[in-house]
């Protein structure tokens, strides 16, 4: 005696959620912008909390100490300028500003002709033989940027691909 299960289903649904994830690179663009935007408010935001990715203080610069002020935040120009790019996979955040590295960084800067660097601080003319710049890491991603990403992407997989099919 043969024996036989069939089995049949509406798998519409199915489809439509499969063809939606087909179509993904029609509108994945959308979702890299809101990505990229937050990038770029998370890490406008430690310069806010002067802090590093980790959520550790930056050490403060001379001249948020003799201004009382805040490192990385005299004219805004770093932070203000922070910028994503869409790429064809993916989502970039940063900075073009030719400081940033060495304020991400850090640096070590020694006299390029003579034996002494000068620069004015606090009004005042300084003379030194080197300068070091601690590193004040501002760019990264922490757990708490990855689950605010990973609920970006749950969002907007519910919304583009879930809901509308």
């Amino acid at each position: 005696m043969a024996f036989a299960i069939s089995i049949q289903t509406d798998s519409s649904p199915i489809e439509a959620i499969l063809k939606k994830l087909g179509d993904f690179d029609t509108y994945k663009d959308d979702l890299y912008v809101e990505i990229g935007g937050y990038g770029v408010s998370s890490t406008q935001e430690r310069f806010f909390n002067q802090h590093n990715v980790d959520g550790n203080p930056w050490k403060q610069s001379w001249r948020a100490k003799l201004q009382n002020g805040q490192t990385g935040r005299n004219n805004g120009d770093l932070m203000n300028e922070l910028h994503f790019n869409l790429r064809p996979n993916g989502i970039e955040w940063g900075s073009n500003k030719t400081y940033a590295h060495v304020f991400h960084f850090g640096a070590h800067i020694t006299p390029k002709n003579g034996q002494y660097i000068t620069f004015a601080v606090g009004g005042q003319y300084r003379k030194v033989k080197e300068v070091n710049i601690p590193s004040r890491t501002f760019l990264g991603i922490n757990t708490e940027d990855e689950q605010s990403i990973l609920n970006i992407i749950g969002a907007f997989i519910d919304e583009h691909i879930l809901r509308s099919t």
